[in-house]
């Protein structure tokens, strides 16, 4: 009976030591925390004075600015490749060279990507503001 409770105990052990590799990894490909259906690329990382959220009757306004230690381009290619999987359609005038703003627009919203530097905007409004 011993031994089958060592087995069992090392086991969990075991079992713990793997998964804590994992979850710190599944943590840095989360999504925004005010916008959870918009993942977070790698290399990004939401700074805490960087957001502006507003609720109106037309619809939300939300500001995150995220510190990058990827290259815009990495960014923009992953969120042109992430997006369209969620619903996020690449509007008729929007153009997307990787070099200036990513926009998607989706249910009546617009999403306006900035990669820079080192840093990464996320603007989310009504499709019909400017």
């Amino acid at each position: 009976m011993r031994e089958i409770r060592q087995i069992v105990t090392m086991t969990a052990v075991l079992a713990a030591l793997l998964f804590l590799p994992l979850q710190g990894a599944m943590a840095d490909n989360g999504y925004l925390s005010a916008v959870p259906d918009i993942p977070l690329a790698p290399g990004l990382r939401e700074l805490d004075e960087g957001m502006l959220i507003f609720d109106k009757p037309e619809g939300r306004i939300v500001q995150i600015t995220t510190a990058s230690v990827s290259t815009g381009a990495a960014v923009a290619a992953f969120y042109r490749k992430a997006l369209p999987n969620l619903g996020w359609q690449v509007p008729p005038a929007a153009s997307h060279d990787g070099k200036t703003v990513l926009t998607f627009q989706r249910d009546g919203e617009m999403l306006r990507i900035t990669p820079s530097a080192d840093l990464v905007i996320f603007d989310l409004t009504p499709a019909a503001l400017p």
